[in-house]
């Protein structure tokens, strides 16, 4: 159903390769090199690339570093 499938994309937020470079402060040549590498899940739409916003997120826990406590040892 048409409707459906409009509602769907409707509730993804996506964002473009600046938006993202801008919210992780990296260069815009990072976040294309990302993509480019398929490191970061993107959508070509036309001449450009869109990131859903929750494969962003998705992204960055898959990336997050745990800090590791200092025992002094």
């Amino acid at each position: 159903m048409p409707v459906q499938a409009a509602d769907s994309v409707e509730q993804r937020a996506f964002l473009t390769p600046q938006e993202v470079s801008d919210l992780l402060r990296v260069s815009i040549y990072t976040v294309r090199r990302w993509i480019k590498t398929g490191k970061l899940p993107a959508y070509k739409v036309g001449r450009s690339w869109r990131i859903q916003e929750s494969d962003l997120n998705t992204w960055l826990s898959h990336n997050r570093l745990d800090a590791v406590a200092d025992d002094g040892a």
